[in-house]
C-alpha cells in the first residue's frame, strides 16, 4: 500500500496560511492576557508609599532587634522590609557581626521546620512509598508495644499521636548532645499524653520520628534529601535543615544569634545558639533560613509545586493533601479539633480567635505556621499572597509585634 493510503492522499498535517494566521493571533491574545493578569497580580502586592514606613514604626516601637520580611504572590515577591534596632546597629562589638551584612539575613527558623519536612513525606506517598495509614511500628523499633502499637503515620503529620512535644529529660539529652536517634529512642520509651486519634496536642517529638522514617525509606539522610529535592530545585541556597558540618565553621557565623529564653540562657553549648543546636538538624526545629528562601517556597506551593524557573519539585496533590483540613474526619476528636481549630499535614490552618492566628484579617483557609524563635510564615490561596516574618527574638516576647505586622501586609492590597 503507497503512501497515500486506500482513500486517496493523506491531507497534508501543515496548517492553511489562514489557520496559522488565527493561531498566532490567539496565541497573541493568551500572551497579552497571561501578561496583564500577571501585571495586575503584582501590582496589587506594591507596597504603598508608607507601608515600610508602617512597618518600621511596628518593629521600631517594640523590642526586637532584627526582623525580616518577605511577601508577595505566586508571581513572586513585591514587599520586603528589613530591621535593625538602633542599638543593635550601633554595638560594633556584638556577636552579630558577619550576620547583620548579608544582603538576605539567615535565621533559625525553629518550628517552620515541622511542615518542610512533612511535605517531604507526603511526597514519598504520593509516590507510592507509603501510606498515610500504616502504622509506626512497621518502621520504628520501640513501637510494636501498647498504646504506641495503633500511630499512624498521619497521626505522628497531624499532632495526635499522643508523643510529648518536648521530652521530660529534654534539657538532659541536650546536655549530652544527643543524637536525632538518641531522641526517637526515649520517644519509643514513652507513655503517651492519649490514645492515638483521640485528642490533638502539638507534639515535636511526632515529627522526629517521621524523620526516621524518611530516611528509612530514602535510604538518605534527611538533610541531604531536602538539599537535593527541595531547596536546591526551589533555588532556596540560603536554607539547610541543620548546617553541614565540614562548612559549620565558615557558615555559623553568618546566622544571627537568636535570644534565649529563660531555660536556655544557661546553657552555652547546647542552645539555640550553640554549635552542637546549629548543626544537629533537628527535625522539629533545626531549619535555618531566610524571607527570600521561604518567600520562594510559598511560591512554589501557590504554582501547585513548581518552582519560579517552572520545574516540578513537588506534586499538585502532595500540595493539596498538606493544605487540606486533615482532622475534619477524625471522628475521635472534638469539635474544636476537626472544626475550629484544624490541622494539614505539616500545616497549620489560621485560627482567628486563637492567640496564635497568623493575621485578624487572613481567612480560615490560610495556612502556615509559628517559630519558637520569633518567625512566621502563612500562605493565603484565596488571594495568592504570602508572607514571611523572622525575627531573633523568642516567639513569647515577639509575638504580638510580629502579628501587628503580619495584620499590615494581609490588609495592603
Amino acid at each position: 500500500m503507497g503512501p497515500s493510503g486506500p482513500s486517496g492522499p493523506a491531507p497534508s498535517s501543515r496548517p492553511q496560511p489562514r489557520s496559522i494566521a488565527r493561531a498566532r493571533w490567539a496565541q497573541a491574545t493568551v500572551d497579552v492576557c497571561r501578561r496583564k493578569f500577571r501585571e495586575c497580580y503584582t501590582l496589587r502586592m506594591l507596597p504603598a508609599p508608607d507601608l515600610t514606613q508602617h512597618l518600621h514604626d511596628i518593629a521600631g516601637n517594640s523590642s526586637l532587634q532584627f526582623a525580616d520580611l518577605a511577601a508577595g504572590t505566586a508571581a513572586g515577591p513585591a514587599v520586603r522590609f528589613r530591621f535593625t534596632a538602633a542599638t543593635a546597629a550601633s554595638d560594633k562589638h556584638s556577636a552579630f557581626g558577619e550576620a547583620t551584612k548579608l544582603p538576605d539575613r539567615r535565621y533559625l527558623i525553629a518550628s517552620i521546620t515541622k511542615p518542610v519536612v512533612t511535605m517531604m513525606a507526603v511526597q514519598l506517598a504520593a509516590e507510592g512509598r507509603l501510606s498515610l495509614n500504616e502504622p509506626v511500628r512497621d518502621f520504628v523499633e520501640g513501637f510494636n508495644r501498647g498504646p504506641l502499637r495503633n500511630i499512624t503515620i498521619r497521626h505522628l503529620m497531624t499532632h495526635t499521636s499522643g508523643l510529648p512535644d518536648m521530652l521530660p529529660n529534654n534539657k538532659e539529652l541536650r546536655m549530652q548532645h544527643a543524637t536525632l536517634s538518641d531522641f526517637v529512642e526515649h520517644t519509643s520509651q514513652i507513655t503517651p499524653d492519649f490514645v492515638a486519634g483521640t485528642d490533638c496536642r502539638y507534639s515535636s517529638m511526632g515529627i522526629a520520628v517521621l524523620a526516621v522514617i524518611i530516611e528509612q525509606l530514602t535510604n538518605a539522610r534527611l538533610q541531604e534529601l531536602l538539599h537535593h529535592r527541595l531547596f536546591k530545585p526551589v533555588g532556596m541556597n540560603s536554607s539547610w535543615l541543620g548546617l553541614p558540618a565540614e562548612q559549620a565553621a565558615d557558615l555559623m557565623p553568618t546566622v544571627l544569634p537568636c535570644e534565649l529564653p529563660p531555660w536556655q540562657q544557661q546553657a552555652i553549648d547546647w542552645n539555640w545558639n550553640s554549635l552542637y543546636w546549629r548543626t544537629l538538624g533537628a527535625p522539629w526545629g533545626g531549619m535555618i533560613s531566610t524571607a527570600e528562601d521561604l518567600g520562594r517556597l510559598a511560591v512554589a506551593i501557590l504554582r501547585h509545586g513548581a518552582s519560579q524557573t517552572g520545574e516540578q519539585v513537588l506534586r499538585e496533590a502532595t500540595i493539596k493533601a498538606c493544605t487540606r483540613n486533615q482532622t475534619r474526619h477524625m471522628a475521635a476528636l472534638s469539635e474544636a479539633d476537626r472544626v475550629q481549630r484544624p490541622w494539614g499535614l505539616g500545616w497549620r490552618f489560621n485560627w482567628p480567635d486563637h492567640a496564635t492566628c497568623f493575621s485578624d484579617f487572613l481567612p480560615k483557609s490560610a495556612f502556615g505556621h509559628w517559630g519558637a524563635t520569633g518567625t512566621m510564615l502563612w500562605i493565603d490561596r484565596r488571594s495568592g499572597r504570602w508572607c514571611g516574618i523572622l525575627t531573633n527574638q523568642p516567639y513569647e516576647v515577639s509575638q504580638t509585634v510580629i502579628q501587628r505586622m503580619s495584620n499590615l501586609i494581609a490588609t495592603s492590597t
